[in-house]
């Protein structure tokens, strides 16, 4: 099967690369990570020590490790950690948000001359991967070389079980040179069972991202972030987060409706999943005459309230932005792309919206409606009316957001865990 999976790899791979390398110069993203997705790590330099590696696909991933990553710093001091990503965003997370990686570098292609020059260079003791990266070739040279593979806060989706299934007498085969499964709920267990994984290997841990600490961020600090904004202090501020494609105009619609109805005129802040799509954002709010500016031309003496909506065009700023929310919107969830970490604004006790499409993140989703600690919309007309009774209710968003950090508290544990099928390795 291996023969006729590296067949297809090697017939399609012509046609992959220069739509790799088109993607790559539209994001403005460095050419140099092509030359690392084949395994050369050029300016890598990660000393005598002995490595872990952690894969991280993307950003969602990357901010789940940070727990786990910083509890392997402290109780292993003595490895090096790197850190891969497939994503330009999630490495640029990787470096912002977790400095003390001894690395951050791009997954290898799953050729086999690239797992080869990945592994050879990197020489990890044991490799880490978060959620469900199943790439055969890597899995298999890792086993080869006798390094064990883990797999942590495991999650199979339901249009990737489907497929998986499809191909189950292959998988079955790869998930051999996988050592042991952290999986993050009882259907993520049956499903890696059920794709061919030894019942024996599997174990419940949790999901790791409930494992951020508790922010309980100052007043001072919001006041500071605030000013840097320019946004007085009095001021609502809507933040919708980690937008994707077609949800924009239904925010901005939404948006509209809420600044007829609200007590006083909000902010609305647009934080797009891809920098990329800030033109076109723009382009919707001239078409509906709002004025809005980008977060990093936002000058002192500017006045907020020359603009009804700031764009954020930075990396890694998010989480700590929805401190200053006053309501927040999670993205990806409009439209059928499978929702965004809720979590995060969760964390700071703040009133969250979400839309129908929350299948990557099913479990955490129905935890927070069955515990009435977040709000399902379904339209931006549902959208405009839960947000303006927040707002002009600021008990019942007081509440809501009370409820979902109880949710975050009440599902700590997998860290442990994790760290504990970790340890029996090193």
């Amino acid at each position: 099967m291996y023969f006729i999976y590296n067949l297809f790899i090697y017939f399609s791979f012509p046609l992959i690369l220069p739509y790799l390398v088109l993607k790559s110069i539209k994001r403005k993203g460095s050419l140099s990570g092509i030359s690392e997705r084949f395994g050369f790590y050029p300016n890598i330099n990660i000393g005598d020590k002995k490595v872990i590696w952690i894969h991280s696909v993307s950003v969602g991933e990357v901010i789940a490790s940070i727990p786990l990553v910083m509890e392997l710093k402290k109780r292993y001091p003595n490895y090096s950690l790197v850190m891969s990503t497939v994503t330009e965003t999630g490495r640029a997370t990787a470096i912002n948000k977790i400095p003390f990686l001894n690395a951050v570098v791009y997954f290898p292609f799953d050729l086999p001359f690239s797992v080869k020059n990945a592994i050879d260079k990197i020489k990890p003791v044991v490799f880490v991967m978060l959620e469900t990266e199943i790439w055969p070739n890597f899995l298999r040279a890792l086993r080869g070389k006798g390094i064990p593979a883990i797999l942590i806060n495991g999650r199979i989706s339901d249009r990737s079980y489907k497929r998986y299934l499809r191909v189950r007498f292959f998988i079955k085969e790869v998930l051999k040179n996988i050592c042991v499964f952290g999986m993050q709920s009882a259907a993520d267990t049956e499903r890696i069972i059920n794709m061919g994984a030894d019942k024996e290997k599997v174990e419940r841990t949790g999901n790791l991202k409930f494992e951020h600490e508790a922010r309980d961020i100052s007043s001072d600090t919001v006041k500071k972030l605030k000013e840097s904004l320019n946004i007085t202090e009095d001021k609502d501020i809507i933040i919708a987060g980690s937008t994707h494609r077609g949800e924009d105009e239904e925010i901005i619609k939404a948006y509209q409706t809420i600044s007829k109805a609200a007590r006083e005129l909000p902010l609305l802040i647009i934080a797009p999943r891809h920098l990329d799509r800030l033109p076109e954002i723009e382009d919707i709010l001239k078409r509906y005459n709002l004025s809005f500016i980008r977060k990093t031309m936002i000058k002192k003496s500017e006045a907020s309230s020359k603009y009804h909506v700031i764009l954020l065009d930075t990396i890694g700023e998010l989480s700590t932005l929805y401190s200053i929310a006053s309501v927040v919107f999670v993205g990806g969830s409009l439209v059928p792309v499978g929702g965004h970490n809720i979590l995060e604004p969760a964390l700071y006790k703040k009133p969250v919206l979400f839309g129908p499409y929350m299948h990557n993140f099913k479990e955490i989703a129905e935890g927070f409606k069955n515990k009435k600690a977040a709000i399902e919309i379904n339209s931006s007309d549902e959208m405009a009316r839960e947000i303006i009774n927040i707002l002009n209710n600021p008990d019942i968003g007081r509440e809501l957001g009370e409820r979902g950090f109880s949710v975050v508290v009440e599902n700590k544990g997998a860290l442990e865990k994790s760290i504990g099928l970790i340890g029996r390795f090193l």
